[in-house]
């Protein structure tokens, strides 16, 4: 298989979707390197399937590598993870496509939290990043900080709420 024709045929939108996914995160600088790392691994494991829609498949072929870039950099860690099956030879159907979409949100809300987070004082951060993050329970953090469970619960909520208000602030939620 021949991939230089259809790289030359959608480069522009490959790298066009890779900024886009990178930007939400900082990373757009790295858009050549994620649209080559595509290429190659579909040069190194061609599809088996037809492909019907190249221009899709490369699509998410990019967007795929572009998540492996955002966790390699762990910017995302506070969102959702990003558990998406890495399968290149899948047969991207609308619900593979739609899949991505989800997942690629989710990646950009984890982002904009993670952004959001330096709206919290230090004691806020560690909270949310020990209960939220780590999911553990509001009674073992509080043993840890020296405070009651229901201070830690007050400290959870008002940084949930700041943090709430700083996305609404920035237009990632309502």
């Amino acid at each position: 298989m021949d991939i230089g024709p259809l790289y030359l045929q959608h480069k522009d939108t490959l790298h066009r979707v890779a900024a886009s996914v990178l930007r939400e995160v900082g990373l757009q600088d790295e858009k050549e390197d994620v649209v080559l790392e595509a290429i190659l691994s579909v040069m190194k494991s061609p599809p088996t399937d037809e492909i019907r829609n190249w221009e899709a498949f490369l699509v998410r072929v990019v967007k795929n590598k572009a998540y492996d870039r955002i966790r390699a950099a762990d910017v995302g860690h506070f969102g959702r993870a990003l558990d998406m099956e890495q399968d290149d030879h899948a047969n991207p159907g609308e619900d593979a496509v739609a899949d991505t979409d989800e997942k690629l949100d989710q990646a950009r809300v984890g982002a904009h939290v993670w952004d959001s987070m330096a709206v919290l004082n230090e004691r806020e951060r560690q909270v949310v990043r020990e209960i939220i993050q780590k999911q553990r329970s509001q009674g073992e953090v509080a043993d840890e900080l020296g405070v009651s469970r229901p201070r830690v619960n007050q400290i959870l909520k008002a940084a949930l709420l700041k943090l709430r208000e700083e996305l609404v602030r920035k237009g990632v939620t309502r």
